[in-house]
């Protein structure tokens, strides 16, 4: 990779972030604008975020994205200062310019992506809301009963925040503190944590009344609904005084309070304040995450002071952030190397069990033994290293699907409320990429096909509002996703009569569906309960796709429906997919690999005990029907020699996904193994159940079975037999 290709992937990987960020906070603001109103803090943390990305566009010379950020910049500089209210049309253009970010950053020659971007459509749209704001601007009360020497040195947000202040009737307080030039950092952070809890903390004004040269003192201006008395109780100390600032002539004299605030320990010294002079009164400083601010003085202090940075008076070059940003594909060639790694052992392995056999070889067969099992501590650890590192929380994907929701909802007039829980929950960044399109596709149905109108839903004694329900949570060594919508649910019924009007099959097998097998029909390739094509759905070329990719993860999609409650659609996953641990099985003589994680229990049976229902073999194990798959007919596999097994005795792996079970029939168990996936050739790419390739030892290559593939030709043969046997056993 070239230099110049590095700085694009950083830019891109960095400006990513920023705007995920962005829509998180966006997301938060039109929450909270359903309520008591947005927090002043969200919105400065939405400028900053693209005041940030603003700036890192300029520095890799990405002028479409610098032009956009400046834009939106100017807008939410004017929501900051109360210039344009939230209101539902501003939220959407800024959810939309998020969309044009998303384009501007895709891989060129892309479509819709890279330089074909055109920008000017989002940007009228944000210069209309500037010229908005110039016609809605009005006159503003006087401040004069503040002061003048308060007034002269407030930034045109802060006069904005303590007009905010006054209009919502809360009382103005001057919070005047002291504090020692060595401890004022944590000091200074002790006493803006409780105002917090009392109100909005407005500025930090440097006070005229210093008279000591080891002392700062400040002049703090709160807002806040509680009385003189409760401020004062809570702020309790013998350098803090509080005065109530009031439009009389003058105001209450000042009440000491009684008091200390918390010890400082004699390890913590921080460095003094950096005082500089700064911009005029309506020149807006550079914005930051919190600290002392006025336009003519900068206090600088630490966001969250931590003893040991902060004891040396000297400026640290250290970075404060303890992440460290990797691309994926130097992780996959880490990952490569263990899985040689684990080959090397292997053959070590072999290589003692023949030095066994020779004479006067204890003492360096016990020494190999020994070495042995500490390479393989060792190797454990480094793999399980390497996989942390790739795991991330799968709200990466639901912060996405939340901005869907939100435009779907609006382009088809549905109020849609989205509940999300476990988004904490990880998996490999490989899985969560490929989780986006899947997910996607499944919300759009929920919200197009699913969720009725707000007249229907109201007639049927439902809220105007629907809810889609977006579930992730870790079961035993896989990962659960749920996403379940309180819609009409799905009728079998109807579904089964358009599969038959479709051609997709015909009307003696539609007689004999189950209601789970004609439901399980909207993953069929060309399947749409829709007569014509919409720009949301329609078009049969959705469900068959998700359940196409979810098998490439080795997953398995599971749809439960009840009509006129709703439906849920429920995911299975392995929690990566780069490196696992195997049984490995032989087959006709041909040897392949069972992800372990998908492997309930293996039992020997005997030809006598299997049954068959409909042509279909069977075996009872637990008291429960386990239907079988012989790997070797399914794989139209030829013996490699006519003694390749006991023709009395097999072998049953019982492997299970969600609350499925099949019985694979195969000759050998060979043992278990740790193995690195690699991608399948052209030539079995496309073979059903077979998820990818690994090596054992000795240099062979062997298959990975798709054990959701498996399951899923396992449950439909158990259907089918039956649904036309009836269910005996012979």
């Amino acid at each position: 990779m070239t230099s110049i290709d590095q700085n694009a992937t950083e830019f891109i990987a960095e400006a990513q972030e920023i705007i995920e960020t962005f829509s998180r906070t966006l997301l938060e603001l039109e929450a909270q604008s359903r309520g008591s109103g947005p927090e002043p803090d969200l919105i400065n943390a939405a400028f900053r975020a693209i005041h940030s990305l603003k700036g890192l566009a300029g520095l890799f010379g990405a002028s479409a994205i610098g032009g956009l950020s400046h834009s939106l910049e100017n807008t939410l500089d004017s929501l900051r200062l109360g210039k344009l209210d939230l209101s539902r049309p501003v939220l959407d253009v800024l959810f939309e310019a998020i969309e044009v970010f998303g384009r501007l950053l895709a891989p060129q020659g892309e479509e819709g992506g890279g330089s074909e971007v055109d920008t000017e459509p989002v940007l009228t749209r944000l210069r209309q809301l500037g010229e908005r704001e110039a016609e809605s601007a009005g006159p503003q009360d006087s401040l004069e009963w503040v002061g003048e020497n308060i007034l002269s040195v407030l930034t045109e947000y802060e006069e904005h925040r303590l007009r905010e202040n006054i209009k919502a009737g809360r009382n103005l307080y001057r919070v005047h503190a002291k504090f020692d030039i060595m401890q004022i950092d944590v000091g200074l952070e002790q006493l803006k944590d409780k105002m917090k809890g009392y109100g909005e903390v407005i500025t930090y004004l440097p006070s005229a009344d210093g008279s000591s040269d080891d002392a700062i003192e400040l002049d703090i201006l709160l807002g806040s609904k509680g009385t003189l008395g409760e401020i004062n109780g809570a702020l309790a100390n013998p350098d803090v005084a509080v005065h109530r600032l009031t439009p009389a002539a003058e105001a209450p004299p000042p009440v000491p309070s009684t008091g200390r605030l918390a010890p400082l320990p004699s390890a913590a010294k921080p460095a003094p304040p950096v005082m500089s002079e700064g911009p005029s009164r309506r020149a807006e400083p550079p914005p930051r995450a919190s600290g002392p601010t006025t336009s003519r003085t900068v206090v600088t202090t630490t966001e969250e002071p931590d003893p040991a940075v902060v004891a040396s008076s000297e400026a640290s070059l250290r970075s404060l952030s303890q992440t460290v940003r990797v691309d994926l594909r130097r992780l996959d060639l880490l990952m490569n190397l263990v899985g040689e790694l684990g080959l090397v052992q292997a053959n070590l392995t072999g290589v003692l069990d023949e030095l066994r056999q020779l004479d006067h070889s204890a003492d360096v067969s016990r020494e190999l033994r020994v070495q042995i099992r500490d390479m393989h501590r060792k190797l454990a650890l480094l793999q399980q290293g390497i996989l942390d590192v790739r795991m991330v929380p799968i709200g990466q994907v639901f912060d996405k699907l939340a901005r869907v929701v939100r435009k779907l909802s609006r382009d088809l007039d549905k109020e849609i409320r989205l509940v999300i829980s476990g988004a904490e929950t990880v998996l490999d960044k490989l899985i969560v990429e490929e989780l986006s399109d899947p997910l996607m596709h499944m919300i759009r149905n929920c919200i197009d096909h699913g969720i009725e109108p707000a007249v229907e839903r109201v007639a049927l004694d439902k809220l105007p509002g629907g809810k889609i329900e977006l579930r992730a949570f870790q079961k035993g060594n896989r990962v659960v996703i749920e996403v379940e919508d309180d819609g009409r649910g799905m009728d079998w019924m109807r579904i089964r009569d358009v599969a038959v009007r479709r051609n997709l099959l015909n009307a003696e097998e539609a007689v004999s569906l189950t209601p789970g097998e004609a439901v399980n029909l909207i993953f069929q390739p060309g399947f749409s309960t829709r007569d014509s094509a919409t720009e949301v759905s329609g078009r049969g070329v959705g469900m068959d796709i998700v359940k196409t990719n979810i098998a490439r993860l080795s997953g398995m999609i599971d749809v439960t429906t009840d009509l006129g409650r709703g439906t849920t659609f429920s995911i299975t996953l392995p929690v990566t997919l780069a490196i696992i641990q195997a049984l490995v099985i032989q087959s006709a003589g041909h040897t392949f690999c069972i992800p372990l994680n998908s492997v309930l229990e293996s039992i020997m049976v005997e030809t006598r005990e299997i049954g068959t229902v409909e042509g279909h073999e069977v075996i009872t194990l637990g008291g429960r029907t386990l239907p079988l798959l012989q790997l070797s007919r399914l794989f139209g596999l030829r013996p490699l020699n006519k003694n390749y097994r006991d023709p009395n005795r097999l072998y049953v792996v019982v492997v299970g996904l969600a609350q499925h079970r099949v019985g694979l029939v195969v000759d050998e168990l060979l043992g278990q193994q740790d193995v690195v996936i690699k991608p399948l050739g052209s030539a079995v790419r496309n073979v059903p159940g077979i998820a990818g390739a690994t090596e054992l030892g000795a240099n062979r290559t062997v298959l990975l079975l798709d054990v959701g593939r498996l399951v899923d030709e396992g449950v439909r043969q158990s259907d089918v037999a039956y649904n036309l046997g009836g269910g005996h056993v012979r």
